[in-house]
Protein backbone atom coordinates (compact mmCIF):
# COMPACT_ATOMS: atom_id res chain seq x y z
CA UNK A 1 0.00 0.00 0.00
CA UNK A 2 1.00 3.25 -0.59
CA UNK A 3 1.10 5.83 2.07
CA UNK A 4 1.94 9.92 2.57
CA UNK A 5 3.84 10.62 5.59
CA UNK A 6 3.71 13.71 7.32
CA UNK A 7 5.53 15.67 9.91
CA UNK A 8 4.57 18.36 12.82
CA UNK A 9 7.02 19.72 14.90
CA UNK A 10 3.75 20.63 17.45
CA UNK A 11 2.69 17.25 17.33
CA UNK A 12 5.71 15.91 18.17
CA UNK A 13 6.04 18.26 21.13
CA UNK A 14 2.52 17.56 22.59
CA UNK A 15 3.70 13.93 22.26
CA UNK A 16 7.00 14.36 24.24
CA UNK A 17 4.84 16.51 26.80
CA UNK A 18 2.23 13.91 27.36
CA UNK A 19 2.08 11.94 31.02
CA UNK A 20 3.67 9.08 31.64
CA UNK A 21 0.84 7.51 32.67
CA UNK A 22 -3.17 8.11 31.95
CA UNK A 23 -5.72 6.14 34.74
CA UNK A 24 -3.11 4.00 35.73
CA UNK A 25 -2.00 2.97 32.14
CA UNK A 26 1.36 3.63 31.16
CA UNK A 27 2.44 5.66 28.24
CA UNK A 28 5.88 5.42 26.11
CA UNK A 29 7.27 8.48 25.85
CA UNK A 30 9.89 9.73 23.56
CA UNK A 31 9.50 7.35 20.71
CA UNK A 32 10.23 8.73 17.39
CA UNK A 33 9.11 7.19 14.25
CA UNK A 34 11.04 6.91 11.66
CA UNK A 35 10.71 6.37 7.79
CA UNK A 36 12.86 5.39 4.91
CA UNK A 37 11.81 7.74 2.03
CA UNK A 38 14.08 8.13 -1.34
CA UNK A 39 17.00 6.38 1.07
CA UNK A 40 17.12 8.67 3.87
CA UNK A 41 15.15 8.50 7.27
CA UNK A 42 12.75 11.01 8.23
CA UNK A 43 10.87 11.60 11.28
CA UNK A 44 7.04 11.15 11.30
CA UNK A 45 4.08 11.96 13.50
CA UNK A 46 1.45 10.72 10.69
CA UNK A 47 0.92 8.07 7.81
CA UNK A 48 -2.04 8.01 5.77
CA UNK A 49 -3.14 5.90 2.31
CA UNK A 50 -1.71 7.75 -0.54
CA UNK A 51 -4.53 10.74 -1.10
CA UNK A 52 -6.33 10.64 1.77
CA UNK A 53 -5.94 13.93 3.96
CA UNK A 54 -4.79 13.88 7.66
CA UNK A 55 -5.90 13.31 10.56
CA UNK A 56 -4.39 16.20 12.29
CA UNK A 57 -5.01 19.43 11.89
CA UNK A 58 -1.94 21.62 12.89
CA UNK A 59 -0.95 24.71 11.25
CA UNK A 60 2.85 23.13 10.66
CA UNK A 61 1.90 19.92 9.29
CA UNK A 62 4.22 19.50 6.09
CA UNK A 63 4.22 15.80 4.00
CA UNK A 64 7.90 14.90 4.19
CA UNK A 65 7.25 11.95 1.51
CA UNK A 66 5.18 9.52 -0.31
CA UNK A 67 6.26 5.78 -1.22
CA UNK A 68 5.19 2.06 -1.03
CA UNK A 69 6.52 -0.54 1.15
CA UNK A 70 8.63 2.22 3.05
CA UNK A 71 11.06 0.67 5.70
CA UNK A 72 9.81 2.26 9.24
CA UNK A 73 11.55 1.90 12.25
CA UNK A 74 11.36 3.64 16.02
CA UNK A 75 13.99 5.59 18.00
CA UNK A 76 13.64 6.16 21.65
CA UNK A 77 14.76 9.19 23.05
CA UNK A 78 16.43 9.56 26.04
CA UNK A 79 14.85 11.58 29.11
CA UNK A 80 17.80 14.30 28.69
CA UNK A 81 17.05 14.65 24.68
CA UNK A 82 13.19 14.75 25.58
CA UNK A 83 13.44 17.28 28.35
CA UNK A 84 16.15 19.29 25.84
CA UNK A 85 13.48 19.47 22.75
CA UNK A 86 10.49 20.46 25.26
CA UNK A 87 12.75 23.40 26.67
CA UNK A 88 13.57 24.62 23.42
CA UNK A 89 10.22 24.99 22.09
CA UNK A 90 9.09 27.31 25.00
Amino acid sequence: MEEDFYFSNKQFIKGLMMPKSIDGLMMKRGDVSLAKINGEWKKYTESVPRGRKPISSHDDLVLIGSGKDIEIDREQLSRKQIDALIRNEN
